[in-house]
């Protein structure tokens, strides 16, 4: 398929991205607290109803949206189950390495990573993959500009991998 055929049905822009923790309270001294996003929507569903969509009989589900800016797209989702029927939800081993086949990361663009580098380092539960390296673009392309790209990688306290970009222009 070429970039000139258009599809019927197609999908975009992202939405949300789901991250299904242990502990919400943990996960948003990450993404809100670090990392400045905002909490756009704080539920609790419980029930036969709610349970089904995730392949229980019974489950309580809490929802934490967070955007920035107010985005309509682009959102993550903390999700954290309990009360569950028949079974307990089963955690994954924390990843030993980076990257994994069939790993997922959150990239954030970010404004300040340096003060957000700083929060992150004083929470329990958030191991650094790579420390802040900078790099210079400088040939633009269709996709990026030419600037000064800065990035790190770590683990939240789920073992999610989050990228965190900056971007300055030359």
């Amino acid at each position: 398929m070429n970039a000139e055929t258009t599809l019927t049905g197609q999908a975009g822009p992202l939405k949300r991205v789901t991250l299904w923790v242990r502990d919400i309270d943990a996960s948003l001294r990450v993404y809100h607290d670090a990392l400045g996003l905002q909490v756009v929507e704080d539920k609790s569903l419980a029930g036969p109803l709610i349970a089904r969509q995730i392949g229980l009989a019974e489950a309580r589900l809490r929802i934490v949206h967070l955007a920035a800016g107010g985005l309509e797209h682009g959102w993550i989702g903390l999700y954290a189950i309990s009360d569950t029927q028949p079974a307990p939800m089963q955690s994954l081993p924390r990843p030993d390495g980076f990257p994994r086949y069939g790993q997922a990361a959150v990239v954030l663009s970010v404004q300040g990573l340096a003060a957000i580098v700083a929060r992150l380092r004083a929470m329990p539960g958030v191991q650094f993959i790579t420390e802040p390296t900078e790099y210079r673009k400088t040939t633009p392309d269709d996709s990026t500009p030419a600037g000064i790209y800065r990035e790190t990688i770590f683990f939240d306290p789920d073992g999610i991998p989050v990228s965190l970009m900056e971007y300055t222009p030359l």
